[in-house]
């Protein structure tokens, strides 16, 4: 699988090539680029920072100068392998917008600050000490948030008036960012806080998540296969099914 999805990629890159969007000023939609929205799934994901591909207000293109560095990257990606042993979707820019967030509460250490999120998920996402300690540093290079002095031994950082501004400012994108956390097109349940007892749901959960996401990959290739109706059918039964559980669980 992880060859299949190297060669998609790979056959991703030369696409963009074709179309000419390899440059901020020629970025083009999914739809100018036809590309399936699945696509914009990846993106949004965490494995979408270390693709060679950006987006610019809405479209895409190619950033060449990030194509040898992935051809030479280990694969499953790092982060790739991370994201799909989690159940949560974790849009792009997530990360900085929790961590602004936080730090409008109270200053906090890089620690505090990865401990907090990962809590507060379930333990379904927890940011590296890589992602947090450059994104702090990116946030006072800006003007976002500022280092205080170091007290036991912890280096704490705040919200300056411009980080709080910015959060004002971008409190509309953020929130459809919210929403995107709990909904899409393969987003997975949670399933939080289970007793130990039943805590087999979780993996559950987790092998359909993967299975759903493989097969949808392969059904933008093949649109027209019946493939594509016997699912539809078997998510049809399964949601009743449940449905019907969750009745029986009521009554």
């Amino acid at each position: 699988m992880h060859h299949d999805m190297r060669e998609r990629l790979r056959q991703t890159i030369d696409f963009f090539k074709q179309k000419g969007a390899t440059s901020r000023e020629n970025a083009l939609s999914l739809d100018e680029l036809g590309l399936p929205n699945v696509f914009e799934y990846f993106m949004d994901s965490p494995m979408g920072e270390h693709l060679p591909f950006q987006e610019v207000d809405g479209k895409y293109y190619l950033d060449e100068k990030r194509v040898d560095e992935y051809k030479e990257a280990p694969f499953p990606i790092p982060p790739m392998s991370r994201w799909a042993r989690q159940t949560a979707r974790v849009p792009k820019g997530y990360l900085r917008y929790r961590v602004l967030l936080l730090l409008k509460e109270k200053p906090m250490a890089g620690s505090e600050i990865m401990s907090r999120i990962e809590e507060e998920t379930g333990g379904r996402y927890s940011p590296s000490p890589g992602s947090i300690y450059p994104l702090l540093k990116k946030l006072k290079e800006s003007g976002l948030a500022e280092e205080l002095p170091t007290i036991d031994g912890m280096k704490r950082y705040e919200l300056t008036d411009m980080g709080h501004a910015f959060l004002e400012e971008q409190s509309g994108q953020f929130e459809k960012m919210k929403q995107r956390l709990s909904s899409g097109p393969l987003s997975v349940p949670p399933f939080l806080d289970l007793p130990d007892e039943i805590d087999y749901l979780r993996d559950s959960a987790r092998r359909l998540f993967h299975a759903l996401l493989a097969v949808t990959m392969e059904l933008t290739d093949h649109p027209e296969s019946e493939v594509a109706k016997k699912l539809e059918s078997l998510m049809t039964e399964a949601a009743e099914e449940v449905e019907r559980l969750l009745a029986e669980l009521k009554s």
